[in-house]
């Protein structure tokens, strides 16, 4: 009876590579882990804020990317709230926070949003219009927000 409850616990954390320029991330990704490779560029888009509260996905940035990766919201007005840590060995360190009236983007555009491997970010719905953003992202230089409008 052990074994089934592991092998179930193990299965609610399921990986998947991400390769393709565009993804759009559905309600079956829920509690899944979204691996970023694709060094030239991703643009991803959150479910619809309708999906359910509590939808989660961790995105994990893969590989260094020289092209840019984001993640938007479905629709303007999904705003982010929350924040990251931005973890760098050439600076000093910093948490940056979405703005909560206009932020709808993770833009990481260059190496001091958060380009480099090995950083996470977690996207949990809050509700109507509300995602919440937590992580750590590597960077290089002297880290700056990567929270944007559209």
């Amino acid at each position: 009876m052990a074994f089934r409850a592991a092998a179930s616990a193990r299965r609610t954390r399921q990986a998947k590579e991400i390769t393709g320029a565009t993804y759009s991330i559905t309600a079956a990704d829920h509690g899944k882990t979204l691996m970023l490779n694709r060094p030239t560029g991703i643009t991803l888009t959150l479910p619809p804020d309708t999906v359910f509260v509590g939808f989660t996905v961790k995105l994990v940035v893969r590989a260094t990317f020289t092209g840019t990766w984001e993640v938007t919201g479905q629709a303007d007005g999904d705003l982010f709230f929350g924040g990251i840590f931005l973890s760098s060995v050439a600076a000093k360190s910093d948490r940056f926070g979405p703005n909560g009236s206009s932020n709808d983007t993770l833009k990481a555009d260059a190496d001091a949003k958060g380009r480099l491997s090995g950083g996470f970010v977690n996207f949990t719905c809050m509700g109507p219009n509300e995602w919440l953003v937590d992580g750590v992202l590597a960077a290089g230089g002297t880290p700056v927000t990567p929270f944007a409008d559209t």
